[in-house]
Protein backbone atom coordinates (compact mmCIF):
# COMPACT_ATOMS: atom_id res chain seq x y z
CA UNK A 1 0.00 0.00 0.00
CA UNK A 2 2.97 2.59 0.53
CA UNK A 3 4.62 1.55 -2.70
CA UNK A 4 1.55 2.09 -4.55
CA UNK A 5 0.70 5.18 -2.82
CA UNK A 6 4.27 6.50 -3.70
CA UNK A 7 3.74 5.30 -7.33
CA UNK A 8 0.77 7.85 -7.61
CA UNK A 9 2.24 10.75 -5.36
CA UNK A 10 5.18 10.59 -8.41
CA UNK A 11 2.90 10.66 -10.98
CA UNK A 12 0.89 13.54 -9.58
CA UNK A 13 4.18 15.14 -9.09
CA UNK A 14 5.13 14.61 -12.66
CA UNK A 15 1.44 16.07 -14.15
CA UNK A 16 1.37 19.26 -11.97
CA UNK A 17 5.44 20.18 -13.24
CA UNK A 18 4.22 19.24 -16.75
CA UNK A 19 0.91 21.47 -16.37
CA UNK A 20 4.01 24.10 -15.26
CA UNK A 21 6.14 24.05 -17.95
CA UNK A 22 2.83 24.41 -20.33
CA UNK A 23 1.79 27.28 -18.52
CA UNK A 24 5.05 29.16 -18.93
CA UNK A 25 5.52 27.47 -22.33
CA UNK A 26 1.80 29.50 -23.49
CA UNK A 27 2.72 32.55 -21.95
CA UNK A 28 6.13 33.37 -23.26
CA UNK A 29 4.22 32.50 -27.40
CA UNK A 30 0.95 34.99 -26.26
CA UNK A 31 1.87 37.17 -23.46
CA UNK A 32 -1.65 38.96 -21.37
CA UNK A 33 -3.30 42.14 -22.59
CA UNK A 34 -1.77 45.04 -20.93
CA UNK A 35 -4.65 46.60 -18.17
CA UNK A 36 -6.72 49.59 -20.32
CA UNK A 37 -5.12 52.67 -19.95
CA UNK A 38 -6.56 55.06 -16.61
CA UNK A 39 -8.64 58.03 -18.49
CA UNK A 40 -6.52 61.36 -17.31
CA UNK A 41 -8.74 63.39 -14.74
CA UNK A 42 -10.50 65.78 -16.49
CA UNK A 43 -10.12 69.27 -15.59
CA UNK A 44 -11.55 71.47 -12.99
CA UNK A 45 -15.14 73.14 -14.60
CA UNK A 46 -14.29 76.44 -14.86
CA UNK A 47 -16.50 79.28 -13.34
CA UNK A 48 -18.26 81.17 -15.23
CA UNK A 49 -21.43 83.01 -13.97
CA UNK A 50 -22.91 83.42 -10.71
CA UNK A 51 -26.10 82.27 -11.96
CA UNK A 52 -25.00 79.35 -13.42
CA UNK A 53 -23.41 78.09 -10.43
CA UNK A 54 -26.44 78.46 -8.49
CA UNK A 55 -29.98 75.95 -8.57
CA UNK A 56 -31.91 78.63 -7.36
CA UNK A 57 -32.44 82.55 -8.32
CA UNK A 58 -29.46 85.05 -7.86
CA UNK A 59 -29.46 89.03 -8.33
CA UNK A 60 -27.98 92.16 -7.94
CA UNK A 61 -28.69 95.91 -6.85
CA UNK A 62 -28.25 98.41 -9.50
CA UNK A 63 -27.85 101.99 -10.07
CA UNK A 64 -30.41 103.40 -12.34
CA UNK A 65 -27.54 106.13 -13.69
CA UNK A 66 -25.09 103.26 -14.35
CA UNK A 67 -27.72 100.85 -15.73
CA UNK A 68 -28.69 103.84 -18.35
CA UNK A 69 -25.47 105.02 -19.28
CA UNK A 70 -22.53 102.23 -18.76
CA UNK A 71 -22.55 99.31 -21.04
CA UNK A 72 -19.69 97.44 -19.30
CA UNK A 73 -21.53 97.61 -16.23
CA UNK A 74 -25.09 97.00 -18.12
CA UNK A 75 -23.94 93.66 -19.80
CA UNK A 76 -22.02 92.16 -17.02
CA UNK A 77 -25.15 92.62 -14.51
CA UNK A 78 -26.55 90.63 -17.92
CA UNK A 79 -24.17 87.80 -18.06
CA UNK A 80 -23.76 87.23 -14.57
CA UNK A 81 -27.47 87.58 -12.48
CA UNK A 82 -31.27 86.20 -13.07
CA UNK A 83 -32.35 89.01 -10.99
CA UNK A 84 -31.97 92.81 -10.39
CA UNK A 85 -33.12 95.15 -6.98
CA UNK A 86 -33.38 98.93 -7.92
CA UNK A 87 -31.12 100.51 -5.39
CA UNK A 88 -33.58 103.41 -5.13
CA UNK A 89 -35.89 103.89 -8.00
CA UNK A 90 -38.91 101.76 -6.32
CA UNK A 91 -38.88 103.65 -3.03
CA UNK A 92 -41.07 106.29 -2.18
CA UNK A 93 -39.19 109.48 -2.43
CA UNK A 94 -37.96 108.19 -5.78
CA UNK A 95 -41.71 108.40 -7.02
CA UNK A 96 -43.87 110.44 -4.90
CA UNK A 97 -44.07 114.18 -5.21
CA UNK A 98 -44.67 116.92 -2.82
CA UNK A 99 -48.25 117.19 -3.69
CA UNK A 100 -49.14 113.32 -2.97
CA UNK A 101 -48.35 112.98 -6.61
CA UNK A 102 -46.40 109.80 -8.37
CA UNK A 103 -44.20 110.60 -11.41
CA UNK A 104 -42.69 107.06 -12.28
CA UNK A 105 -40.86 108.04 -15.57
CA UNK A 106 -37.39 106.90 -14.34
CA UNK A 107 -38.74 103.96 -12.87
CA UNK A 108 -40.85 102.90 -16.02
CA UNK A 109 -37.39 103.55 -18.17
CA UNK A 110 -35.71 101.22 -15.69
CA UNK A 111 -38.03 98.35 -15.75
CA UNK A 112 -37.87 98.39 -19.37
CA UNK A 113 -34.42 98.57 -19.23
CA UNK A 114 -33.87 95.34 -16.99
CA UNK A 115 -36.88 93.27 -18.90
CA UNK A 116 -35.05 93.76 -22.41
CA UNK A 117 -32.28 92.46 -20.81
CA UNK A 118 -34.01 89.63 -19.69
CA UNK A 119 -34.02 90.19 -16.06
CA UNK A 120 -36.73 89.84 -13.44
CA UNK A 121 -37.21 92.61 -11.12
CA UNK A 122 -37.26 92.26 -7.56
CA UNK A 123 -39.26 95.36 -5.72
CA UNK A 124 -38.16 97.17 -3.10
CA UNK A 125 -39.14 98.28 -1.17
CA UNK A 126 -42.90 99.64 -0.20
CA UNK A 127 -43.24 101.04 3.48
CA UNK A 128 -39.93 102.27 4.98
CA UNK A 129 -38.78 104.62 7.47
CA UNK A 130 -36.07 106.23 5.12
CA UNK A 131 -36.12 107.45 1.62
CA UNK A 132 -39.38 109.06 1.97
CA UNK A 133 -40.95 112.55 0.61
CA UNK A 134 -40.55 113.99 3.80
CA UNK A 135 -42.26 117.19 2.64
CA UNK A 136 -45.52 115.33 1.64
CA UNK A 137 -46.31 113.25 4.44
CA UNK A 138 -45.53 116.05 7.21
CA UNK A 139 -48.44 117.47 5.34
CA UNK A 140 -50.50 115.16 6.86
CA UNK A 141 -51.88 116.84 9.64
CA UNK A 142 -55.09 117.84 11.48
CA UNK A 143 -56.99 120.96 10.97
CA UNK A 144 -54.66 123.65 10.82
CA UNK A 145 -56.86 126.45 11.32
CA UNK A 146 -57.99 129.39 9.14
CA UNK A 147 -56.32 130.47 5.69
CA UNK A 148 -53.70 133.56 6.46
CA UNK A 149 -53.81 134.51 2.63
CA UNK A 150 -56.30 137.03 1.52
CA UNK A 151 -57.75 136.43 -1.94
CA UNK A 152 -55.81 133.14 -2.30
CA UNK A 153 -57.66 132.22 -5.41
CA UNK A 154 -57.36 135.63 -7.36
CA UNK A 155 -60.93 135.86 -7.52
CA UNK A 156 -60.56 139.95 -6.50
CA UNK A 157 -57.83 140.08 -9.76
CA UNK A 158 -54.62 140.72 -8.18
CA UNK A 159 -56.05 142.15 -4.76
CA UNK A 160 -53.36 141.54 -1.60
CA UNK A 161 -51.17 140.71 -4.14
CA UNK A 162 -48.75 142.07 -6.25
CA UNK A 163 -46.91 141.57 -10.24
CA UNK A 164 -43.90 142.31 -10.65
CA UNK A 165 -41.70 141.86 -14.36
CA UNK A 166 -38.61 143.62 -13.84
CA UNK A 167 -37.66 146.31 -16.28
CA UNK A 168 -33.97 145.16 -16.12
CA UNK A 169 -32.80 143.59 -19.72
CA UNK A 170 -33.01 140.72 -20.52
CA UNK A 171 -36.61 140.19 -18.34
CA UNK A 172 -39.85 139.89 -20.53
CA UNK A 173 -43.03 138.23 -19.75
CA UNK A 174 -46.42 139.29 -18.50
CA UNK A 175 -48.85 138.28 -15.85
CA UNK A 176 -52.49 138.54 -15.99
CA UNK A 177 -55.95 136.82 -14.47
CA UNK A 178 -57.50 134.24 -16.20
CA UNK A 179 -60.86 134.15 -16.74
CA UNK A 180 -61.52 130.74 -17.50
CA UNK A 181 -59.91 127.31 -16.70
CA UNK A 182 -59.13 127.91 -13.20
CA UNK A 183 -58.24 125.17 -10.25
CA UNK A 184 -61.49 126.45 -8.61
CA UNK A 185 -63.68 129.62 -8.63
CA UNK A 186 -63.73 131.31 -11.66
CA UNK A 187 -60.29 132.94 -11.89
CA UNK A 188 -56.65 132.13 -11.47
CA UNK A 189 -53.05 134.01 -11.91
CA UNK A 190 -51.08 133.19 -14.98
CA UNK A 191 -47.38 134.33 -15.77
CA UNK A 192 -45.86 134.06 -18.84
CA UNK A 193 -42.41 134.35 -18.81
CA UNK A 194 -40.51 134.89 -22.44
CA UNK A 195 -36.70 135.37 -21.50
CA UNK A 196 -35.82 135.16 -17.64
CA UNK A 197 -33.98 137.65 -15.91
CA UNK A 198 -30.94 138.06 -14.33
CA UNK A 199 -32.18 137.17 -11.34
CA UNK A 200 -35.15 134.48 -10.13
CA UNK A 201 -37.17 137.34 -8.86
CA UNK A 202 -37.07 139.31 -11.94
CA UNK A 203 -40.37 137.95 -12.37
CA UNK A 204 -42.21 137.40 -9.42
CA UNK A 205 -46.13 136.80 -8.01
CA UNK A 206 -46.06 138.33 -4.16
CA UNK A 207 -48.99 138.01 -1.70
CA UNK A 208 -49.37 141.22 1.06
CA UNK A 209 -47.36 140.73 4.41
CA UNK A 210 -49.63 138.14 6.70
CA UNK A 211 -48.88 137.55 10.41
CA UNK A 212 -47.11 134.63 11.84
CA UNK A 213 -46.17 133.14 15.12
CA UNK A 214 -42.64 133.09 15.35
CA UNK A 215 -41.46 129.20 16.29
CA UNK A 216 -44.54 127.79 14.56
CA UNK A 217 -45.10 125.19 11.77
CA UNK A 218 -46.92 126.10 8.76
CA UNK A 219 -48.12 124.75 5.55
CA UNK A 220 -47.85 126.09 2.32
CA UNK A 221 -50.14 124.57 0.01
CA UNK A 222 -51.16 125.67 -3.58
CA UNK A 223 -52.31 124.81 -6.96
CA UNK A 224 -50.67 125.02 -10.46
CA UNK A 225 -49.64 123.70 -13.70
CA UNK A 226 -47.65 124.51 -16.83
CA UNK A 227 -47.60 124.54 -21.06
CA UNK A 228 -45.08 122.23 -21.12
CA UNK A 229 -44.41 119.65 -18.48
CA UNK A 230 -40.98 119.94 -16.64
CA UNK A 231 -41.32 123.39 -16.06
CA UNK A 232 -40.61 125.05 -12.68
CA UNK A 233 -41.17 127.73 -10.24
CA UNK A 234 -39.80 128.53 -6.88
CA UNK A 235 -42.27 128.90 -3.58
CA UNK A 236 -40.75 131.46 -1.50
CA UNK A 237 -41.57 132.43 1.78
CA UNK A 238 -39.44 135.39 3.32
CA UNK A 239 -40.26 138.50 5.79
CA UNK A 240 -37.37 140.70 6.53
CA UNK A 241 -34.60 138.56 7.30
CA UNK A 242 -36.62 134.61 7.42
CA UNK A 243 -36.31 133.26 3.82
CA UNK A 244 -37.11 129.45 2.89
CA UNK A 245 -37.72 128.51 -0.60
CA UNK A 246 -38.79 125.17 -2.67
CA UNK A 247 -38.60 124.81 -5.96
CA UNK A 248 -41.40 123.33 -7.76
CA UNK A 249 -41.42 120.91 -11.29
CA UNK A 250 -44.76 121.02 -12.71
CA UNK A 251 -47.11 118.81 -15.06
CA UNK A 252 -49.46 120.01 -17.81
CA UNK A 253 -52.67 119.72 -15.74
CA UNK A 254 -53.91 120.93 -12.33
CA UNK A 255 -51.75 119.40 -9.30
CA UNK A 256 -51.51 120.67 -5.90
CA UNK A 257 -47.88 121.26 -4.19
CA UNK A 258 -47.18 121.50 -0.70
CA UNK A 259 -44.40 123.67 0.84
CA UNK A 260 -43.94 123.16 4.94
CA UNK A 261 -41.82 126.14 6.77
CA UNK A 262 -41.46 127.33 10.04
CA UNK A 263 -40.75 131.39 10.37
CA UNK A 264 -38.42 133.11 12.59
CA UNK A 265 -40.45 136.13 12.59
CA UNK A 266 -43.74 137.78 13.10
CA UNK A 267 -44.71 137.99 9.56
CA UNK A 268 -44.27 136.87 6.05
CA UNK A 269 -45.30 137.24 2.71
CA UNK A 270 -45.58 134.27 -0.04
CA UNK A 271 -43.98 134.79 -2.94
CA UNK A 272 -43.84 133.10 -6.42
CA UNK A 273 -40.38 133.00 -8.57
CA UNK A 274 -39.60 132.03 -11.84
CA UNK A 275 -36.15 131.67 -13.23
CA UNK A 276 -37.32 129.51 -15.90
CA UNK A 277 -38.67 130.51 -19.27
CA UNK A 278 -42.58 128.62 -19.09
CA UNK A 279 -46.37 129.72 -19.08
CA UNK A 280 -47.41 129.21 -15.89
CA UNK A 281 -50.98 128.88 -13.90
CA UNK A 282 -51.39 129.27 -10.08
CA UNK A 283 -54.33 128.99 -8.41
CA UNK A 284 -56.16 127.71 -4.55
CA UNK A 285 -53.66 128.86 -2.06
CA UNK A 286 -53.07 128.47 1.34
CA UNK A 287 -50.94 128.74 4.54
CA UNK A 288 -52.76 127.27 7.56
CA UNK A 289 -50.98 126.46 10.92
CA UNK A 290 -49.52 122.50 10.64
CA UNK A 291 -51.17 120.73 12.60
CA UNK A 292 -50.42 119.65 16.19
CA UNK A 293 -50.24 115.57 15.32
CA UNK A 294 -50.21 114.06 12.11
CA UNK A 295 -53.92 112.54 10.87
CA UNK A 296 -53.90 108.80 10.89
CA UNK A 297 -57.00 108.89 8.68
CA UNK A 298 -54.89 110.79 5.85
CA UNK A 299 -51.54 108.73 6.41
CA UNK A 300 -53.02 105.29 6.26
CA UNK A 301 -54.55 106.79 3.07
CA UNK A 302 -51.37 107.78 1.43
CA UNK A 303 -49.86 104.60 2.44
CA UNK A 304 -52.42 103.09 1.09
CA UNK A 305 -52.33 104.89 -2.51
CA UNK A 306 -48.37 104.62 -2.46
CA UNK A 307 -48.98 100.62 -2.63
CA UNK A 308 -52.02 100.25 -4.62
CA UNK A 309 -50.26 102.72 -7.25
CA UNK A 310 -46.84 101.25 -7.56
CA UNK A 311 -47.92 97.23 -6.85
CA UNK A 312 -50.57 97.70 -9.58
CA UNK A 313 -48.44 99.62 -11.96
CA UNK A 314 -46.04 96.45 -11.78
CA UNK A 315 -48.35 94.11 -11.76
CA UNK A 316 -47.30 91.80 -15.02
CA UNK A 317 -43.40 92.79 -14.27
CA UNK A 318 -42.55 92.62 -10.51
CA UNK A 319 -43.84 88.96 -8.76
CA UNK A 320 -42.09 89.84 -5.49
CA UNK A 321 -41.89 92.76 -3.23
CA UNK A 322 -40.10 93.71 0.33
CA UNK A 323 -43.58 95.19 1.97
CA UNK A 324 -42.10 96.73 4.68
CA UNK A 325 -38.23 97.18 5.53
CA UNK A 326 -36.58 97.46 8.73
CA UNK A 327 -39.71 97.34 11.37
CA UNK A 328 -37.42 96.59 14.29
CA UNK A 329 -34.54 98.10 16.01
CA UNK A 330 -31.59 96.41 17.33
CA UNK A 331 -33.31 96.05 21.07
CA UNK A 332 -36.39 94.04 19.29
CA UNK A 333 -38.61 96.61 19.49
CA UNK A 334 -40.42 98.53 16.60
CA UNK A 335 -38.85 101.08 15.24
CA UNK A 336 -39.97 104.76 16.09
CA UNK A 337 -38.94 108.48 15.89
CA UNK A 338 -39.27 111.79 14.79
CA UNK A 339 -39.76 112.73 11.48
CA UNK A 340 -37.54 115.01 9.23
CA UNK A 341 -36.54 115.57 5.75
CA UNK A 342 -36.68 111.87 3.91
CA UNK A 343 -37.55 109.89 7.55
CA UNK A 344 -41.11 109.36 8.33
CA UNK A 345 -41.80 106.68 11.79
CA UNK A 346 -44.88 105.11 10.05
CA UNK A 347 -45.31 103.55 13.53
CA UNK A 348 -45.61 106.48 15.37
CA UNK A 349 -48.60 107.62 13.17
CA UNK A 350 -50.21 104.44 12.72
CA UNK A 351 -48.96 101.64 15.31
CA UNK A 352 -48.18 98.04 14.64
CA UNK A 353 -51.50 97.54 12.37
CA UNK A 354 -49.72 99.49 9.92
CA UNK A 355 -47.39 96.33 9.11
CA UNK A 356 -50.47 93.93 8.45
CA UNK A 357 -51.75 96.64 6.22
CA UNK A 358 -49.12 96.92 3.84
CA UNK A 359 -49.15 93.66 3.09
CA UNK A 360 -52.66 93.48 3.16
CA UNK A 361 -52.57 96.42 0.68
CA UNK A 362 -49.77 94.93 -1.74
CA UNK A 363 -52.05 91.44 -1.62
CA UNK A 364 -55.42 93.44 -2.77
CA UNK A 365 -53.20 95.10 -5.53
CA UNK A 366 -51.98 92.09 -6.72
CA UNK A 367 -52.75 88.85 -5.53
CA UNK A 368 -50.06 86.53 -7.31
CA UNK A 369 -47.22 88.55 -6.42
CA UNK A 370 -44.97 87.34 -3.40
CA UNK A 371 -44.44 89.39 -0.36
CA UNK A 372 -42.07 89.57 1.87
CA UNK A 373 -40.74 91.51 5.63
CA UNK A 374 -36.93 92.37 5.23
CA UNK A 375 -34.63 93.65 7.85
CA UNK A 376 -30.46 93.01 8.26
CA UNK A 377 -28.60 91.65 11.52
CA UNK A 378 -30.13 88.83 11.84
CA UNK A 379 -27.19 86.90 11.76
CA UNK A 380 -25.52 88.95 14.23
CA UNK A 381 -28.58 89.85 16.54
CA UNK A 382 -30.42 87.39 18.17
CA UNK A 383 -32.45 89.25 19.87
CA UNK A 384 -33.42 90.98 16.63
CA UNK A 385 -34.08 88.21 15.18
CA UNK A 386 -36.36 86.03 17.46
CA UNK A 387 -38.03 89.48 18.07
CA UNK A 388 -38.78 89.06 13.79
CA UNK A 389 -39.94 85.55 13.48
CA UNK A 390 -42.26 86.57 16.49
CA UNK A 391 -44.01 89.55 14.27
CA UNK A 392 -43.77 86.84 11.26
CA UNK A 393 -45.64 84.11 12.95
CA UNK A 394 -48.03 86.45 14.63
CA UNK A 395 -48.90 87.87 11.03
CA UNK A 396 -49.45 84.29 9.92
CA UNK A 397 -51.44 83.52 12.41
CA UNK A 398 -53.90 86.47 11.62
CA UNK A 399 -53.78 85.34 8.17
CA UNK A 400 -52.11 87.91 7.23
CA UNK A 401 -51.21 87.69 3.16
CA UNK A 402 -46.79 87.28 3.94
CA UNK A 403 -44.92 84.94 1.94
CA UNK A 404 -41.29 85.56 2.61
CA UNK A 405 -38.59 86.63 4.94
CA UNK A 406 -35.75 88.97 3.53
CA UNK A 407 -32.41 89.09 5.09
CA UNK A 408 -30.01 91.13 4.27
CA UNK A 409 -26.94 90.11 5.31
CA UNK A 410 -24.72 93.19 5.08
CA UNK A 411 -21.78 91.43 7.18
CA UNK A 412 -18.13 91.47 7.28
CA UNK A 413 -14.90 89.02 7.42
CA UNK A 414 -15.93 89.14 11.17
CA UNK A 415 -19.56 88.21 10.83
CA UNK A 416 -19.00 84.40 13.02
CA UNK A 417 -20.72 81.17 10.86
CA UNK A 418 -22.34 79.97 14.03
CA UNK A 419 -24.05 82.94 13.95
CA UNK A 420 -25.13 82.55 9.84
CA UNK A 421 -25.97 79.10 10.80
CA UNK A 422 -28.36 79.63 13.66
CA UNK A 423 -30.33 82.49 11.51
CA UNK A 424 -30.97 80.72 9.05
CA UNK A 425 -31.81 77.41 10.64
CA UNK A 426 -34.65 79.64 12.68
CA UNK A 427 -35.95 81.89 9.49
CA UNK A 428 -36.31 78.11 7.71
CA UNK A 429 -38.46 77.07 10.43
CA UNK A 430 -41.12 79.73 9.66
CA UNK A 431 -41.95 77.91 6.57
CA UNK A 432 -41.55 80.90 4.46
CA UNK A 433 -39.48 81.30 1.56
CA UNK A 434 -36.20 82.97 2.51
CA UNK A 435 -34.25 85.27 0.14
CA UNK A 436 -30.46 86.97 1.70
CA UNK A 437 -31.48 90.44 -0.28
CA UNK A 438 -28.66 92.56 0.40
CA UNK A 439 -25.43 90.92 0.41
CA UNK A 440 -22.17 92.00 1.00
CA UNK A 441 -18.75 91.38 3.22
CA UNK A 442 -17.02 94.39 4.51
CA UNK A 443 -13.05 93.87 4.76
CA UNK A 444 -12.72 97.24 6.64
CA UNK A 445 -15.01 96.51 9.35
CA UNK A 446 -13.32 98.90 12.15
CA UNK A 447 -12.89 101.84 8.97
CA UNK A 448 -9.44 101.82 9.24
CA UNK A 449 -7.44 104.91 7.78
CA UNK A 450 -5.12 104.42 5.41
CA UNK A 451 -6.47 101.16 4.72
CA UNK A 452 -5.49 98.50 1.87
CA UNK A 453 -6.86 94.99 0.59
CA UNK A 454 -4.45 92.54 1.43
CA UNK A 455 -4.45 89.29 -0.60
CA UNK A 456 -5.44 88.21 3.16
CA UNK A 457 -8.43 89.76 3.44
CA UNK A 458 -9.72 89.58 0.40
CA UNK A 459 -9.35 85.54 1.04
CA UNK A 460 -11.31 85.61 4.72
CA UNK A 461 -13.85 87.60 2.59
CA UNK A 462 -13.69 84.51 -0.08
CA UNK A 463 -14.50 82.20 2.47
CA UNK A 464 -17.42 84.13 4.07
CA UNK A 465 -19.24 84.70 0.56
CA UNK A 466 -18.41 81.12 0.38
CA UNK A 467 -19.83 79.73 3.60
CA UNK A 468 -22.77 82.39 3.19
CA UNK A 469 -23.96 80.25 0.30
CA UNK A 470 -22.93 76.55 1.66
CA UNK A 471 -25.11 77.63 5.18
CA UNK A 472 -27.95 78.84 2.61
CA UNK A 473 -28.01 75.39 0.63
CA UNK A 474 -27.59 73.54 3.61
CA UNK A 475 -30.17 75.19 5.96
CA UNK A 476 -32.77 75.92 3.97
CA UNK A 477 -35.21 73.65 2.42
CA UNK A 478 -35.12 73.89 -1.62
CA UNK A 479 -38.31 74.71 -1.56
CA UNK A 480 -38.03 77.54 0.71
CA UNK A 481 -34.89 79.49 -1.32
CA UNK A 482 -36.20 82.42 -3.36
CA UNK A 483 -32.57 83.48 -3.73
CA UNK A 484 -29.78 85.41 -2.93
CA UNK A 485 -29.16 88.89 -4.59
CA UNK A 486 -25.69 90.78 -3.86
CA UNK A 487 -25.53 94.67 -2.86
CA UNK A 488 -24.38 96.30 -5.66
CA UNK A 489 -22.08 95.14 -8.77
CA UNK A 490 -18.75 96.43 -7.78
CA UNK A 491 -16.06 97.85 -4.84
CA UNK A 492 -16.44 101.17 -6.84
CA UNK A 493 -20.35 101.10 -6.91
CA UNK A 494 -21.02 100.29 -3.16
CA UNK A 495 -23.38 102.13 -1.32
CA UNK A 496 -20.77 101.47 1.85
CA UNK A 497 -18.06 103.71 -0.66
CA UNK A 498 -20.88 105.80 -2.14
CA UNK A 499 -23.28 106.60 0.51
CA UNK A 500 -21.32 105.81 4.10
CA UNK A 501 -18.01 107.44 2.58
CA UNK A 502 -16.00 103.92 3.84
CA UNK A 503 -12.66 102.89 2.45
CA UNK A 504 -13.59 98.93 1.99
CA UNK A 505 -14.20 96.88 -0.87
CA UNK A 506 -17.57 94.89 -0.12
CA UNK A 507 -18.72 93.05 -3.26
CA UNK A 508 -17.68 90.52 -6.15
CA UNK A 509 -16.08 92.89 -8.41
CA UNK A 510 -13.51 94.97 -8.22
CA UNK A 511 -13.69 98.74 -9.63
CA UNK A 512 -12.24 97.43 -12.91
CA UNK A 513 -14.91 94.90 -13.20
CA UNK A 514 -12.76 91.92 -12.62
CA UNK A 515 -13.31 89.03 -10.92
CA UNK A 516 -12.52 88.70 -7.04
CA UNK A 517 -11.46 85.61 -5.21
CA UNK A 518 -14.79 86.25 -3.37
CA UNK A 519 -16.71 85.96 -6.96
CA UNK A 520 -14.46 81.98 -7.62
CA UNK A 521 -15.67 80.98 -3.87
CA UNK A 522 -19.11 82.38 -3.76
CA UNK A 523 -19.86 79.99 -7.03
CA UNK A 524 -18.33 77.26 -5.18
CA UNK A 525 -20.57 77.80 -2.64
CA UNK A 526 -23.30 77.89 -4.47
CA UNK A 527 -22.39 75.21 -7.11
CA UNK A 528 -22.04 72.34 -3.77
Amino acid sequence: MKFLNCNLAVKCLGFFVLAALVACSKGSDSPSPAPPPVPPTPPATEVTTVKESADFTTGVAISYNLMKTNATYAALVKQQFDRVTFEYQMKHGANVQNNGSYNFANTDELVTIAQTAGLEVYGHTLVWHQNNNGNYLRSLTGAGGPNLLQNPGFESDFTNWSAQVSATAPTSGAISILSSGAQSGTKAARVLVTTPGPDAWSVQLLSDNFTVTSGTAYTLKFWAKAATAGQSLRAVVQGTSFYAQQNQTLTTGWAEYSFPFTPTEAAVSVKFHFPTAGDFQIDNLSVTQSGSAYDPVQVNAAMQNWINTIVTRYKTKVKAWDVVNEVIDDAGNFRTGTSANDLFYWYAVLGQPYIANAFTYAHQADPDALLFINDYNLESNNTKLDALIALVNQLKTAGVPIHGIATQMHISINTTNAGIDNMFTKLAATGLKIHVSELDVRINPGNASPFTATSGLLDQQAQKFKYVAQSYKTRVPAAQRYGITVWNLTDADSWIVTSMGQTDFPVLFDAGYNKKPAFTQFCLGLKQ
